[in-house]
């Protein structure tokens, strides 16, 4: 069994201000979760959360590729997730702001599948908090 998570957003901000809120570990802990992100390739990070029922709040991730402000991409793992995912963002640039896609991949396995489903509603919740941070930076 396989599901990849896609979501599609539209923002009326110019990309360079989605992209620092992606990348900058402040702005990403603002809307997201604490971390110690930094945009560069081969960095590896934590996003921390809160715990649960077997669940740590840790997160574990290495940034595979960057090219500001079109693309992000990083591997993400922790709690109940039996192998590595994908995280994959696409800044595409559209007339009165950005077009944001994220694609969270590699769930694999009746495990990870049912995973995906909590991971997926979060993810809901967290880009509906984007605008409002977006609106300030």
């Amino acid at each position: 069994m396989k599901r990849d998570l896609k979501f599609e957003r539209f923002y009326p901000h110019p990309p360079e201000r989605v992209w620092k809120a992606l990348t900058d570990p402040d702005a990403l802990a603002a809307w997201y979760m604490a971390n110690d992100f930094k945009p560069e390739v081969g960095h590896k990070f934590t996003f921390h959360t809160d715990t649960g029922h077997g669940f740590d709040g840790v997160l574990y991730c290495e940034v595979i590729l960057v090219d500001a402000p079109h693309e992000l991409v990083y591997s993400f793992i922790g709690g109940f997730m039996k192998r590595k995912t994908t995280v994959r963002w696409l800044l595409t640039a559209q007339e009165g702001g950005t077009l944001l896609r994220l694609e969270h991949t590699g769930f694999t396995g009746l495990t990870d599948a049912a995973v995906s489903f909590i991971i997926g509603s979060g993810w809901g919740r967290f880009l509906a908090q984007l605008p409002s941070l977006l609106d300030r930076l």
